[in-house]
């Protein structure tokens, strides 16, 4: 099949310095049916809102930016621009009508020209047939200069039809989304409070396994093909109820619950690498209708899963505490599984501070210095490994980019994430409240090492990624919910004096 396909290439690619042609084309039109193209759905932007005027921006330069933003418009010049006649190789795309829309809507996009057959593919979104619109100037100037462009083809017997079903599939994650959120906060929030109540070791260690018990289920359908909104709601209801009550009542610390959250790690991540279509296409897991996040772990998820990655690096103890964190973090970093960097640099800083809180005697502002510079090492390290091996990821081409490419990537994100709390008066209400419950559990006694790593890994999200809300919201959550586990039913893993 490597061959057949590098043989389809090569004229691709010869024929692509004859010129290569985009042009903007109503849904309806018949290019968009053509048998002899290449197929795919575009997404026209990235956040809530999407328009016209940002969309054409976006294709000409090859950058996005979220709608909360300059009203979505990108900073960047124009790299190609629009035609009105074929070339060798023409891409035909249709845009979002003018005004302001809700980015819920993929448009058609279809390639015509030697190589393109079938479905497009993109190396952005690893989603066969979804192409974000800022993939096409970077695809035009790639074959205009020989070299392999981010937006592909792969042969198809039905392009046509399995677009609607992945377009099916999309609106159908997105629908579900709000209800199995909600419903993975009240599981939390009824499981804390009868921990709180009957100070029950194993009702604690219920509601502490429910976000991940959640996760799981989500994952589970998403597999099966459990779509609807409905039917997502009440399955994962159900399904994580039963699945955090029974994982309660029978995995104890330390070596029963340790194996048990091994286990989660484990079966996330071979997901996430075999079949990254599954969390993709999850009610909870990455949001590929929106622009913002096509595969892997994004902040939502990760936020959950950092305190389940602190207990078991607390439950393996200071001996094997490294290697746990090694692990977790490189899954959660590298582009082929997680390939969330910010989170990667998120989960070493808490586990980091794991380790520092289970020394004794504590250790001085030298020493923590020197384990501050190992962390950024480590980071850098795992970087450049996923790099080398062929990873891709904007971790990896911010780092490639050297010191001023990651300055700026940190201040856009910084930016994104004032401007977000600032978008809605609830999104603000909400932030506060959680940042308030997150600095009254910072001073409660007695201390808790894994609930203060917890905070500090909190801390470090809020500086590197760009989803304020959902981290401080659902980080007061868990965090809360440790406490009342911890400290409320007696089952301490380590206390700090």
């Amino acid at each position: 099949m490597g061959v057949v396909l590098a043989a389809l290439w090569v004229p691709a690619q010869a024929q692509a310095k004859g010129g290569v042609a985009v042009i903007v084309r109503p849904p309806s039109a018949a290019v968009f049916s053509d048998p002899a193209a290449a197929h795919g759905l575009l997404i026209a932007g990235e956040g809530a809102t999407v328009g016209r005027r940002t969309a054409l921006a976006s294709l000409l330069s090859g950058e996005v930016a979220n709608a909360v933003v300059n009203g979505g418009r990108p900073g960047g010049r124009p790299k190609i621009s629009l035609s009105r006649v074929p070339g060798a190789i023409t891409f035909c795309v249709a845009l979002p009508p003018r005004g302001r829309h809700h980015n819920v809507v993929r448009y058609p996009i279809a390639v015509i020209g030697p190589g393109y057959h079938g479905l497009l593919t993109s190396t952005s979104t690893h989603l066969t047939g979804l192409i974000p619109v800022s993939d096409v100037a970077p695809s035009v100037l790639a074959l205009e200069r020989g070299r392999r462009p981010r937006i592909r083809s792969r042969p198809s017997a039905a392009p046509l039809a399995y677009l609607r079903e992945l377009d099916r599939r999309l609106t159908r994650a997105h629908d579900s989304r709000t209800g199995a959120l909600l419903v993975l906060v009240g599981l939390m929030v009824t499981l804390g409070v009868a921990a709180l109540l009957t100070r029950s070791p194993a009702v604690g260690r219920a509601a502490f396994l429910a976000a991940p018990s959640c996760l799981v289920v989500s994952l589970l359908l998403s597999a099966f093909d459990v779509t609807g909104a409905g039917e997502v709601g009440l399955a994962i209801a159900l399904g994580a109820a039963a699945l955090a009550l029974a994982a309660g009542a029978l995995l104890r610390p330390r070596l029963p619950l340790a194996l048990g959250l091994a286990a989660l790690f484990v079966f996330l991540f071979v997901a996430l690498w075999a079949e990254p279509r599954w969390n993709s296409l999850a009610a909870l897991g990455a949001r590929p209708d929106g622009g913002g996040r096509f595969y892997g772990i994004n902040n939502q998820v990760s936020t959950l899963l950092l305190a389940p990655g602190l207990v078991l690096g607390a439950l393996a103890g200071p001996q094997a505490l490294p290697g746990v964190a090694l692990a977790v973090s490189a899954g959660i970093g590298i582009s082929s599984v997680g390939a969330n960097g910010g989170d990667m640099l998120v989960f070493l800083a808490g586990f980091l501070t794991l380790a520092l809180l289970q020394r004794t005697p504590r250790p001085g502002l030298l020493r923590v210095a020197v384990a501050v510079a190992v962390l950024a090492a480590a980071a850098l390290a795992v970087v450049g490994i996923d790099a080398a091996l062929g990873g891709s990821s904007h971790v990896t081409h911010a780092v490639g980019g050297g010191p001023g490419s990651l300055f700026g990537d940190f201040a856009h994100r910084l930016h994104l994430s004032a401007a977000l709390v600032a978008s809605r008066w609830y999104e603000a209400v909400l932030f506060a409240a959680s940042v308030g419950a997150l600095v009254w559990l910072a001073f409660l006694r007695p201390r808790l090492a894994v609930l203060d790593a917890l905070l500090v890994a909190l801390a470090v999200s809020l500086l590197v990624n760009d989803t304020p809300t959902d981290i401080v919201g659902l980080g007061a959550l868990s965090a809360l919910v440790l406490r009342v586990w911890l400290a409320r039913t007696g089952e301490r893993l380590d206390k700090l004096d």
